[in-house]
């Protein structure tokens, strides 16, 4: 370190700075009041001088005794003239012998004969510099007989006290360098640690926070050792606890089979596990970001939709035709605040196999549909005709017949439902006719259809259409919509086992969007069972709801065509029973 930038200069200056101006306004005091005891003391000689030249006025002018006080005067320091006047004003005696027997007729004689007590007059040399004539009338037996006069300049006062000044000045400088000398000396004895606490510090700043200070002062100092002693053991666990917790990290971000790619909001990728190398592959290259990593790759939704979403988690799924199929599924998470995102999480998991079962499982589904179709059609029809000729069957065979009949039809039924749940099996793969239509309508044909099923169990069913009709239009596939209202009310009168039923349909406009609400006063369903609803092919446990004919599909089916549309499907099941079913459509919806 440059000695001049130490703590000990840099106190040292201010400290000589401040000596050096309390010594500056106590040498200005202590030379003013030397100049006014100076100027007394010239009063006193003035009046000292007024009384020893009495004898050598009265009772006769004694011009040898006067020449003698004159001259003795002269000696004295800061004098630079003095003089005896007679009492007209006439020079008896003066330090300038020509001007013996001289009257003096000029201001500051006029003025000195006419003062009766000591004066002293400040004036202007011929040389512009200031001096200062001292008088005092000489009285004999209360009789004025004279005057005596006195000289002194500027120069000659500053020439009395050039000692006096020089006396402070060697004090003054002896103080500065007494200041500095303590100042170091004090200063380097405090500071002493501090070029330890320096090197600690620096040793705690790489890492190391095993460092300490041996320094057992009781004053701020030590103080302040053991606070950084007791800092950096404190750091030391710290340090030793995130980094355990960093490796365990890094191992569950390294080692899961799910690729994790974590990026910036424009989309410049942060760190990349070796999962999401594999199945991207780009563990030779390096990416500046995620698009660049999907290279080849077709991306749902697109990656600007994604970092342009409000949503704080985005199913997105990657599919690569070549040099293999492969499918890579998952959801884009983001990270800090909604106004300003931190960054984006995207978790995904190789879905190939999955993709590929589920479209054989659509191919099946929709292959054996039409297969049961023909022959359940042709068993419908044999029953229909055999029923209308009743009259050649006994009661058993009859009574059979009808039993046949009905369970076909719900077979029918099913078949229909599973037909249709083909074709909107995956929200992204329905094929929507979009046409501008109130709620009100499409519900209106939905309770249509289902009276015949409300009839027969008797349910208490409330909706109304005037408040429906209320509600914009939106831009939906009427039938599809129409197939998830039927779904809804069907399932809430299925699954409902109270004596008198009872089913309601509301729709209501909440923000940007319309909510269409199916509520029972069914037993409720456990809040565990919420998540798997609307999967299809599930089922709530049958000793909860009672055998309950159906395949599960009904609120599959109201999820996909919901999102289909840009919404969405839920539940709510509050403490104490009954239930509501919902989904949303978008006000703004496009085809």
């Amino acid at each position: 370190m440059n000695p001049l930038r130490s703590l000990s200069s840099k106190l040292s200056l201010l400290t000589s700075l401040f000596v050096l101006g309390v010594i500056a306004v106590m040498a200005q005091r202590i030379l003013t009041a030397t100049e006014q005891s100076l100027l007394a003391e010239m009063r006193v000689r003035a009046e000292f001088f007024a009384r020893s030249s009495r004898e050598g006025l009265f009772p006769k002018v004694d011009p040898f005794a006067l020449h003698f006080h004159v001259s003795e005067l002269l000696k004295e320091k800061a004098v630079v003239y003095a003089a005896v006047m007679d009492g007209d004003g006439v020079f008896l005696s003066h330090s300038t012998p020509s001007r013996i027997g001289e009257k003096g007729a000029d201001p500051l004689s006029v003025r000195a004969l006419a003062s009766e007590s000591p004066l002293l007059q400040r004036i202007t040399d011929p040389k512009g510099a200031e001096a200062y004539d001292l008088s005092a009338p000489v009285v004999v037996a209360a009789k004025r007989v004279g005057t005596v006069r006195i000289g002194f300049s500027r120069a000659s006062v500053d020439e009395a006290l050039r000692e006096p000044k020089r006396q402070l000045l060697v004090i003054a400088a002896a103080a500065v360098l007494a200041s500095i000398l303590g100042t170091v000396l004090i200063v380097g004895w405090l500071t002493r640690p501090l070029p330890l606490l320096a090197n600690a510090a620096r040793e705690a700043g790489r890492g190391n926070f095993d460092v300490q200070i041996e320094w057992k002062s009781r004053d701020e100092i030590g103080t302040l050792a053991r606070a950084f002693n007791e800092m950096t053991t404190a750091n030391a666990l710290l340090f030793t606890a995130i980094r355990e917790e960093k490796e365990k990290l890094a191992t569950v971000f390294q080692e899961t089979r799910e690729g994790i790619v974590w990026t910036r909001a424009d989309g410049r990728i942060l760190l990349i596990n070796r999962a999401a190398s594999f199945m991207l592959d780009c563990r030779d290259r390096s990416l500046a970001d995620l698009s660049s990593a999907l290279t080849g790759f077709e991306v749902k939704p697109e990656l600007k939709a994604v970092f342009a979403s409000s949503s704080r988690a985005i199913p997105c799924e990657f599919a690569r035709q070549k040099p293999k199929p492969l499918v890579l599924a998952g959801i884009a998470g983001r990270l800090g605040s909604d106004e300003d995102p931190a960054g984006y999480l995207f978790v995904f998991h190789d879905a190939t196999i999955e993709k590929r079962e589920e479209t054989l499982a659509r191919n099946f589904l929709s292959i054996v549909s039409h297969k049961l179709r023909t022959p359940l059609a042709v068993a419908l029809g044999y029953a229909e005709m055999m029923q209308n000729d009743a009259k050649s069957l006994n009661a058993f065979h009859a009574q059979a017949l009808g039993k046949i009949a009905g369970e076909n039809e719900k077979l029918r039924s099913l078949v229909e439902k599973l037909l249709l749940f083909t074709t909107v099996q995956s929200p992204d793969a329905i094929k929507l006719v979009r046409v501008t239509t109130g709620i009100a309508t499409v519900a209106a044909a939905a309770v249509k259809s289902m009276k015949g099923l409300l009839e027969k169990n008797s349910v208490a069913f409330k909706w109304d259409p005037e408040a429906l009709a209320t509600l914009p239009p939106l831009q939906l596939d009427a039938q599809m919509i129409e197939e998830a209202i039927k779904n809804l009310i069907d399932n809430a009168v299925k699954f409902n086992r109270s004596a008198k039923k009872e089913v309601a349909l509301s729709a209501a406009l909440l923000g940007s969007e319309v909510r269409v609400s199916v509520t029972d006063n069914g037993p409720g369903i456990p809040s565990e069972e919420h998540p798997k609803l609307f999967k299809k092919f599930y089922q709530v446990d049958q000793d909860f709801t009672g055998q309950i004919p159906g395949m599960g599909l009904g609120l599959a089916f109201v999820r996909n065509v919901a999102e289909a549309h840009g919404g969405k499907a839920g539940l709510t099941s509050p403490p104490g029973g009954g239930c509501e079913f919902y989904f949303t459509l978008p006000v703004s919806a496009e085809g």
